[in-house]
């Protein structure tokens, strides 16, 4: 079971000010993409399961490191978010083919566990259809024997909005869901 604090923070100054006030080394930064699945027919998000395949640019133009995630039963409760997770590496290539067309989904998951998995555990009869993505800039720090990963998110349903704001000096405040509830509902406020 994964434990994570999370807080949102009004602005971009605030972010840098609590990179500022930990005061210690950075220790790697990613520019991470997340594409999250579902069946047709929401087979998944009704099991409260989330699939999602994590791609992370490197900034040595490598391929991308992909990686299958399955969450299950998250629960957020004052900034205290607890989920059931399983991860596994996949090779990017097969990570490409299967955002790039989800139909493949079965087909793959006969080379990769996690993917068989979650094949085996929800039927999708009609299959899988990509439901969204954001994209994250994570900076990662350890402070005082806690990891801390500070993520920029950026939510294509959301930054029209929020330029239309800024650029007007409208204040505005962000929801009480997660990422993927943000993402999944196209929500920003």
């Amino acid at each position: 079971m994964e434990i994570e604090i999370k807080i949102r923070l009004a602005s971009e100054q605030h972010v840098s000010a609590l990179e500022q006030a930990l005061n210690c080394p950075l220790l790697a930064k990613e520019d991470q993409e997340n594409i999250f699945f579902e069946g047709k027919h929401q087979e998944l998000i009704r099991q409260r399961l989330v699939f999602r395949i994590r791609l992370v640019h490197r900034s040595d133009g490598q391929s991308p490191l992909a990686i299958v995630a399955l969450k299950g039963n998250a629960v957020l409760v004052n900034g205290i978010a607890t989920c059931e997770e399983e991860e596994a590496p996949i090779d990017s290539q097969l990570a490409l083919q299967v955002i790039e067309d989800p139909s493949t989904i079965p087909e793959v998951a006969k080379r990769h566990a996690l993917l068989q998995k979650i094949v085996d555990r929800v039927q999708c009869p009609e299959g899988y259809v990509v439901m969204g993505r954001f994209r994250n800039v994570r900076h990662k720090y350890a402070w005082h024997g806690y990891k801390v990963e500070v993520d920029r998110t950026t939510v294509r349903a959301g930054e029209a909005s929020t330029s239309l704001l800024d650029d007007r000096d409208i204040t505005y405040s962000f929801s009480q869901r997660n990422k993927f509830d943000n993402m999944r509902f196209a929500s920003l406020i």
